[in-house]
């Protein structure tokens, strides 16, 4: 049967001729991945590991917080690890209390090299962390703190991007010190608050002296009561302020004085994750001074908000258009 047998052969030659481009492909694959791989991370030295400071969020979407030890292995802070100990990068330790406080334990290392690990509160979410020094950092919502392996002798430094409280054990002889993208905050023992995103930076000062630095341009001393902001031109600018407005995040409560309604809505959608609309521009410039407590729910806020008469709402699923009444 001459026309079944030339079936078999043509089938068997189509079946080789697949195969090998199959293998052609894996290799080319292959090929592909390694010079991606190479692009990607070939620039640095073996062995160095990537800056972390300062990172993007990795996770918009999740209240969940992270902590990202130096060699970029990551442990989600959840209810699921209370009280156990975790051991990671350089031998130092997490243990989360039955208060959902992160004890933070560092170790010294036989190099010379500085590492920093990471905790991440992404969007709508805190959390409370105490270092081995008996300091106890209070992280808010959208903000990274980097702290190291372990304190130097000389001085206990942190990196902060974003607001974070600072209830700081005094030692005189080793100075704690707040990096940010733009300025440094020198302290022995006090309580304060930092907002530092992007160019900017607030220090707030609940109690004791602080040193607020930029670069070499400008430092202030800073005493109970009073606010450090750094200016577009560099400058540092002291002000006198009610610091409940800037440290009431802590007890759940957003706080206003004299913001525009824009500014509240801004919050709002970071928090929530909702989007707002003005149907009228000049409702953005409507001034507030008040405080609300944070509830689980956008409308309960906006509901709070639009008592004083200024303004009304409506909401469609995530989208919320703020009108004239």
């Amino acid at each position: 049967d001459v026309k079944s047998g030339f079936k078999k052969i043509r089938w068997r030659y189509r079946h080789e001729r697949m195969i090998r481009r199959m293998r052609y492909a894996a290799v080319l694959i292959v090929c592909l991945t390694a010079g991606v791989l190479f692009w990607e991370y070939g620039s640095e030295p073996v062995g160095e590991k990537k800056d972390l400071v300062f990172d993007e969020f990795s996770w918009p979407s999740t209240k969940q917080a992270f902590f990202v030890w130096a060699d970029g292995t990551r442990v989600a802070l959840s209810k699921e690890i209370k009280d156990t100990l975790i051991s990671g990068e350089g031998a130092a330790s997490l243990q989360i209390d039955s208060n959902r406080m992160l004890h933070y334990k560092g170790n010294v290392r036989q190099d010379s090299v500085k590492r920093f690990n990471q905790l991440i509160v992404p969007n709508g979410g805190e959390y409370r962390m105490l270092l081995e020094d008996g300091t106890i950092v209070w992280v808010n919502s959208a903000s990274t703190v980097e702290i190291p392996e372990h304190f130097d002798d000389s001085e206990r430094r942190i990196r902060l991007k974003g607001e974070a409280y600072f209830d700081v054990t005094k030692d005189r002889s080793h100075p704690f010190v707040v990096k940010t993208i733009s300025s440094e905050i020198s302290v022995l023992g006090t309580s304060f608050n930092v907002n530092a995103r992007e160019n900017s930076c607030v220090t707030t000062l609940v109690e004791g002296c602080v040193r607020m630095r930029h670069g070499m341009l400008d430092s202030v001393e800073l005493h109970a009561g009073q606010q450090a902001l750094l200016t577009g031109v560099g400058k540092i600018r002291v002000q006198e302020v009610d610091t409940r407005y800037y440290t009431s995040w802590m007890d759940n409560m957003f706080a206003f004085r004299e913001a525009p309604l824009r500014e509240i809505a801004e919050v709002l959608e970071n928090w929530y994750g909702c989007e707002c609309r003005f149907e009228n521009p000049a409702l953005e410039n409507i001034p507030y001074t008040t405080m609300v407590e944070r509830y689980s729910d956008v409308d309960s806020v906006l509901q709070i908000l639009a008592g004083t008469g200024d303004f009304h709402y409506t909401r469609i699923g995530d989208l919320i258009i703020i009108k004239e009444k």
